[in-house]
């Protein structure tokens, strides 16, 4: 039986980068591969591997029928599975079910990788990515009931939480081993870090062939794959995924009040991070 591995993070948070990473790692890749194998990496809300394992269409459910589906569906697909590792993309919440299961069993889970970013900058990629307003990006960040998806010819509803306890929801449970990065961290320093990564999925380690996958998926080469071919995770009026991927991009784009807000909704987890210090002065 495999074992599935969550890559979990807010929007707009690094993950994709990963995933770009880890496809050029697996196969040892020595040109950058093309965006579509990234495109090939499952993601927890896909209604169409919903409806492959359950037999039934999620949009003929309820969202919290859906979400009663999805730990069985999840043990099935592991359960299938030839490979030691599944690795998943999710940006739901760590949550239960109405039948008081979590929606991503543990018995059927390796881990799961967290990616946290300041989320300053993630409100910025965010509205960029979803062509809203900022304050509209920023209401949705500090709504306890946050969600995305869950309409029809969507993906299925992915609880979001707040920015906060999107974190907190996977970090305080106790079902599934938590690997967690920063994604300042994976920027500034990251052959560390991705190093990290492999090593604690217990993959064969290679520092050649890590630095060959970082060179692989750098940002310049994933912006100039997306102008060339095209990304289907790109929505349709964003009109660049892979955007800037700066740290500190928020410092040209958010109002003073808009920072406030933030910092005033997230002090306590940007403290502990390290976003900002103890007199709630901002450090990146």
């Amino acid at each position: 039986m495999a074992k599935i591995v969550w890559l979990a993070s807010y929007p707009k948070s690094g993950n994709t980068w990963f995933r770009m990473f880890l496809a050029n790692y697996l196969k040892d890749s020595k040109e950058p591969l093309p965006l579509e194998d990234i495109e090939r990496t499952t993601i927890s809300s896909s209604p169409e591997e919903f409806e492959d394992e359950s037999a039934i269409n999620p949009f003929e459910l309820t969202s919290e029928e859906v979400d009663n589906y999805r730990p069985a569906n999840y043990r099935s697909v592991a359960a299938n599975s030839p490979e030691r590792l599944i690795f998943k993309k999710t940006h739901d919440a760590y949550t239960i079910n109405r039948k008081g299961e979590p929606i991503f069993p543990g018995d059927a889970s390796y881990g799961a990788v967290y990616f946290v970013r300041n989320p300053l900058d993630v409100a910025i990629s965010y509205a960029n990515h979803n062509t809203s307003g900022l304050d509209k990006v920023i209401c949705t960040m500090i709504k306890e009931n946050a969600f995305i998806g869950g309409r029809v010819g969507d993906q299925l509803r992915q609880i979001l939480l707040t920015w906060d306890n999107h974190y907190y929801s996977w970090q305080n449970q106790n079902q599934i081993p938590v690997h967690s990065v920063r994604y300042e961290d994976m920027v500034m320093k990251p052959k560390e870090i991705f190093g990290s990564i492999v090593n604690w999925l217990e993959l064969p380690y290679d520092e050649e062939r890590i630095d060959r996958a970082l060179n692989n998926s750098n940002f310049k080469t994933l912006q100039e794959m997306e102008q060339r071919d095209g990304f289907r995770e790109r929505l349709q009026n964003c009109k660049q995924f892979f955007w800037k991927g700066k740290i500190g991009n928020y410092r040209d784009h958010l109002t003073k009040e808009q920072v406030e807000l933030l910092i005033e909704n997230f002090k306590k987890l940007m403290l502990q991070l390290g976003y900002i210090d103890e007199r709630g002065e901002l450090t990146i």
